[in-house]
């Protein structure tokens, strides 16, 4: 299995291959793992799958055998047929018993002895799909007992984008191959030098996790180390099937089933969580894992593998904790699509809709799941339920234990085990360390598992918060925040927004001075102004967060004046009263379905609202992606305003752009920001790094940007600007490393501009952006593939360069010209660049492909030949003349080409058939001839026109073709058949 090139093959997959293989899995060739599944058309090794199920259930007869395989055959390849499959590879599937007459559960995996299964790795699995749709080819797949259950796709490390391309090249799957996903649950997409890793049918970046296993000190081993590891930590056989029995998840969001896979840190609290409850003698553990980290599907995924684990955990109840209403209906939701499926295993799922019914739930000793607010325990007796099997899991554990409801919980249910989860690190306050006390006793670092807000933001699970402040004249005072609200605040920690608009309530004067007319007016004037010219050319969407329901509802009316009035929608807890004591409140008031509308519209890009005005509702729970700015005009602080600031800290990725959400940006008009160790009294380790000042970004900026301007905008020597931009272009870009190098130094430049734009400070600096973004669009179109190419600048970068009256080297514009030898040769003495002149020819001959796809036979072999001359252009391999030279021996064999098509009287697609067959070698020797062929092409062609749409005629078409082939061995006829087909249908594999 020696590599063929220096690319992905090389570099990464066969590599995979060979680390896998040393960890269990039985490399499989492509012609052997295409034969197992009967073909292209074949979704799995139906054997291999037989024999499985033949063995893990015996009680099934023969035809049920085969009636199972044909109903996993039957799955559809959409999100939910993936579902299904999942369901059948857990065992959880189940099949009539005519022997004892019942149903059972179905096995197809043998999760406990991961060698009782067959495991194979193969590679270029390629898919032929029915109708006209192009099949592709999976660069590997992995297969458990003849199932794909994860699919990987490989991209050359010199690309300087190759995640994203790999990623991208699945989301082609999907949509046009969804066959081939049909079955795999994981992917990988890596380069060799970054591993990530996914769950199929969710292919958006944000979804994406890099893989974190690692032998050793990295200072002390080669990345092929490091790459092999990863390979094997994430496919070690006990692991991986872990992975897909325990921890990937499908639930429902906003009316669409889902899909993800819990990352390692939830992984790993969820195995310490199970652990923990095992224990006899510690009964308590607290788990963070800071916002936005998935720290409900952590709680939810060990309640569940706790439930499903009878026999360990004795039938146990697992009681569910949260203390608002509004996320006891999101949990209540996760819990009737992610957990609904437990009952068909038999485990019961209860919703105490009352302290009565929590209370008659444990005094009858109910097993299963249990939801319940806290609020629902208070007064409840003493000694409700003494078994040591009840698990008690509290979500926001810092305040959900707060007062005696705590005390209440604990008396219930003494003997429980009870962990508590919170989004936030404790506070340095009495009730902080009351809370350690409750639940961190058993652990010696207080916590059983701790997931912080570094490592968070190192991981990209969630962002970096920058923040600013707003303009001296609206924000309030220093002393007044001091005296009214710190003072007030000090006394207990703030854990809930109840508790801040207690402090809030108190503080008269301050409210006074938010809610001022004229105030409000300014800091409308000032959000409009802000969210036009920094958020909304983004693509983003933003919160206005006002003190109290008054001041959303005067946000509202101001800012209908600036803004287009359906860009902003208030969003508040309604009371019957406001139509008589504050009817401007309810004006704007929403009904619940109204209310649903905007949360679902506000997630969309491109609709409306765009601005979510908010006081309470939202600001905890809320994960909106395209959030990407807060204008913060209420004081907070402790963990609610950390759980604020956090519905910003959202990753997202433009799924046609591929532009990646950088930051969460606050605009501060309380001024809490500038006073985080009033407003955050955690300890410092715990929150670093959280909010910095978006000065930290400039200061990034100009220093990126002095090191790009004295490596790529040195001055021409003779100060002529298309010669330094040709030089720039064809000569220190020439080649492949050296422009990845630049776009990435350009695209970091410009990610940050895109943010801090508009801003005085930038003036400066404009001329050498313009200049380094022209140079970015000049390069990237004079290497494009296509001639209409327009470079990705982003949205504030395209509107500066066009409004520039000078574009240095953008109207210097790369042209295509007509692939022939009268143009090389009229080129040859030309005043352009000889670099120039090649990649012109290049892009000459590209269009005339794109405009000739009946001739692609034809024009393809010497395309590729072209490329091969432009590599080797690029690696100094050869000189430009000598490129010149080469192109015009390809110029003259596609005039010969050409010529002999117009003689031979065919059409171009029979044509395209005889040139690609006329040097076939088993036709040597035999009466068949290309010509003979080619002309039977024709003759069928025009017998079945509708052939690319109709399968019978299709099924016609193939059936004639083999009869000028009689001469060939059975194998070459079907081989040349599906080639004949692929040439005159455009079938073919897209290769990725």
């Amino acid at each position: 299995m020696t590599p063929r090139r220096i690319d992905e093959v090389a570099v990464a997959q066969f590599p995979m291959v060979q680390h896998a293989q040393e960890v269990g899995w039985t490399p499989l060739e492509p012609k052997v793992a295409t034969a197992k599944r009967g073909d292209r058309d074949g979704a799995f090794f139906r054997d291999e799958l037989k024999v499985a199920i033949r063995r893990f259930n015996p009680w099934l007869t023969p035809d049920a055998v085969r009636s199972v395989v044909e109903r996993i055959e039957a799955t559809p390849p959409t999100v939910e047929g993936n579902r299904q499959m999942l369901g059948w590879m857990r065992g959880e599937r189940q099949w009539y018993d005519e022997t004892e007459r019942r149903q059972r559960f179905v096995r197809l995996i043998d999760f406990d002895e991961p060698n009782a299964n067959v495991l194979h790795v193969t590679w270029e699995w390629s898919i032929k799909p029915p109708a006209r749709r192009r099949g592709a080819r999976a660069d590997l797949m992995f297969v458990v007992n003849g199932l794909p259950v994860a699919i990987v796709e490989h991209k050359n490390p010199k690309q300087a984008d190759a995640i994203e391309r790999g990623l991208n090249q699945l989301k082609r799957y999907e949509a046009g191959t969804p066959e081939l996903m049909g079955s795999a649950q994981l992917f990988n997409v890596t380069h060799m030098l970054d591993y990530w890793y996914g769950v199929t049918w969710n292919l958006s970046r944000r979804f994406m996790a890099r893989w974190k296993e690692s032998p050793g000190d990295k200072g002390k081993r080669g990345f092929e180390d490091s790459y092999r590891f990863a390979v094997q930590s994430f496919f070690e056989p006990t692991d991986f099937l872990r992975t897909l029995r325990d921890w990937i998840l499908f639930y429902v969001e906003d009316g669409e089933t889902r899909k993800t896979v819990l990352r390692q840190h939830q992984r790993r609290a969820a195995t310490r969580v199970v652990e923990r409850c095992a224990e006899s003698k510690k009964r308590r553990g607290l788990v963070w894992h800071t916002q936005g980290s998935g720290k409900t599907f952590t709680l939810l995924t060990a309640a569940r593998l706790l439930l499903q684990d009878r026999e360990r955990f004795q039938a146990p109840t697992v009681i569910v904790v949260v203390d608002r209403i509004d996320l006891e209906g999101q949990i209540r939701e996760w819990v009737e699509r992610l957990l609904g499926e437990m009952q068909q295993q038999d485990i019961a799922v209860h919703q105490a809709g009352s302290k009565a019914e929590l209370a008659e739930l444990l005094r009858t000793d109910r097993r299963g799941l249990i939801l319940s607010m806290i609020h629902k325990f208070e007064g409840l007796d003493r000694d409700a339920n003494t078994r040591d099997n009840v698990f008690v899991f509290i979500d926001e554990a810092h305040r959900s234990v707060a007062r005696d409801l705590g005390t209440y919980l604990m008396g219930a249910v003494p003997n429980a085990t009870i962990v508590g989860f919170t989004g936030t690190p404790i506070a340095k306050t009495e009730h902080g360390r009351g809370t350690f006390k409750i639940f961190g006793a058993d652990d010696e670092k207080g916590y059983l598992h701790k997931y912080t807000i570094a490592e968070s933001i190192e991981d990209e699970t969630t962002l970096p918060i920058r923040h600013v402040m707003a303009p001296s004249e609206t924000t309030v005072p220093a002393e007044q925040l001091d005296d009214e609200f710190f003072a007030l605040a000090a006394a207990d920690g703030v854990t809930d927004v109840d508790e801040l608009n207690k402090v809030l309530d108190s503080a008269v004067g301050l409210r006074a001075f938010l809610t001022a007319d004229d105030r409000v007016d300014k800091v409308a004037a000032y959000v409009a102004r802000h969210f036009r010219e920094n958020v909304q050319p983004l693509g983003y969407k933003a919160f206005l967060v006002g003190v109290n329901r008054e001041a959303c509802a005067k946000y509202k009316r101001a800012l209908d004046k600036l803004l287009p009035p359906e860009w902003t929608v208030p969003v508040y807890t309604e009371n019957p009263d406001d139509v008589v004591k504050r009817p401007p409140v309810a004006e704007h008031q929403l009904s619940h379905e109204q209310e649903d509308e905007a949360r679902l519209m506000f997630k969309k890009a491109g609709e409306n609202p765009r601005i979510l005005v908010v006081t309470d509702k939202l600001l905890t729970g809320f994960d909106a992606p395209l959030l990407y700015c807060m204008y913060l005009d209420k004081p907070m602080r402790d963990h609610v305003l950390l759980q604020a600031i956090a519905r910003v800290n959202r990753p997202h990725v433009d799924p046609d752009t591929g532009v990646r959400k950088r930051i969460g940006l606050v605009v501060d008009f309380v001024g809490v920001l500038q006073a985080l160790e009033k407003a955050l009294r955690f300890d410092s380790a715990d929150v670093s790094g959280i909010v910095e000042g978006i000065d930290v970004l400039l200061g990034e900026f100009r220093g990126k940007l002095t090191q790009a301007e004295a490596k790529y905008l040195a001055p021409a020597v003779d100060g002529a600007a298309d010669a330094w931009l040709e030089q720039r272009v064809y000569e220190q870009l020439r080649d492949p490393s050296a422009r990845n190098e630049f776009f990435e130094c350009y695209k970091e430049i410009e990610a940050l501009m895109e943010i801090l734009s508009p801003a005085e400070e930038l003036r400066e600096h404009l001329d050498s952006y313009k200049l380094l973004a022209g140079l970015y669009a000049a390069t990237r179109a004079a290497y494009a593939p296509r001639v209409d190419y327009v470079a990705d600048l982003a949205a504030k970068t395209r509107v500066m360069i066009q409004q520039s009256a000078v574009t240095e080297g953008l109207g210097h514009a790369p042209r295509a010209v007509t692939f022939d030898l009268k143009t090389v040769d009229a080129l040859r003495d030309g005043p352009e660049r000889d670099e120039a002149k090649v990649f012109n020819l290049l892009r000459g001959m590209r269009r005339e492909i794109d405009d000739n796809a009946e001739l692609a036979a034809v024009l393809l072999p010497l395309q590729e030949r072209a490329e091969r001359v432009q590599q080797d252009l690029e690696a100094r391999k050869i000189s430009s003349m000598e490129a010149i030279d080469l192109l015009a021996g390809l110029a003259k064999e596609k005039e010969a080409a050409r010529a002999a098509a117009e003689e031979s009287g065919l059409s171009p697609k029979a044509f395209g058939v005889y040139w690609d067959l006329r040097n076939e070698s088993s036709m040597a020797g035999t009466a068949t001839s290309a010509g003979e062929v080619a002309r039977r092409v024709d003759d069928l062609l025009g017998r079945f026109p509708n052939a690319r749409h109709s399968e019978e005629e299709r099924r016609l078409l193939r059936g004639h073709l083999y009869s000028p082939l009689l001469d060939l061995t059975v194998g070459d006829r079907k081989r040349l058949v599906d080639r004949i087909m692929d040439l005159v249908l455009g079938t073919s594999d897209d290769d990725g």
